[in-house]
């Protein structure tokens, strides 16, 4: 599950940040995060940036809805070579107060649920040829505390995703990462 941990809580950043935003449409500019240290599959040092673009609005009711973009470009010290692992679609998120200085977040999210590619270049693909994407939908319900940490949750795929269906995203990807 290598970088899908990281899509999955930006993701997540997503709904909440929008789920604690004011009954009104937002948009702004892209949210940058990094460059930082980081591993691909436990094998690779490199550096990865993090790009999140949302537009989001939250009805009265409390469900927020939004347009989202996640792009993680991850780059490999040894070979300067990138990955570029992304998500993009709609998703909904209803906030529920426990009583109990916890929050709860059920939502969905469809779309393009991940891709890996080569940064302006070809989707990358698995030992059977098939391209290392997936799309359908993620259903998620997310607990947090006051102050915003993640305390449990569970995700559910429904759709063709490499990281549900046991595909091997590590031997594809280090392999080209290592490749002088």
């Amino acid at each position: 599950m290598g970088k899908l941990k990281p899509l999955l809580l930006a993701m997540t950043g997503v709904a909440t940040l929008a789920a604690a935003v004011p009954a009104l449409g937002l948009a702004g500019r892209p949210i940058v995060n990094g460059p930082y240290p980081a591993t691909w599959c436990g094998v690779v040092e490199g550096t990865a940036v993090d790009t999140i673009v949302v537009d989001f609005s939250r009805d009265a009711g409390g469900t927020t809805s939004q347009h989202f973009r996640v792009t993680s470009v991850f780059t490999a010290t040894a070979t300067g070579k990138s990955i570029e692992s992304s998500g993009a679609g709609m998703s909904t998120a209803t906030a529920i107060d426990n009583g109990d200085g916890t929050t709860t977040f059920v939502g969905t999210a469809a779309g393009l649920a991940s891709q890996l590619k080569i940064p302006n270049g070809p989707v990358l693909r698995d030992a059977s040829g098939k391209p290392l994407l997936g799309a359908g939908e993620l259903s998620s319900t997310e607990t947090y505390d006051a102050a915003g940490n993640f305390i449990s949750g569970t995700f559910s795929f429904h759709g063709p995703h490499p990281f549900a269906g046991g595909v091997d995203i590590c031997g594809p990807t280090v392999a080209y990462l290592m490749d002088p």
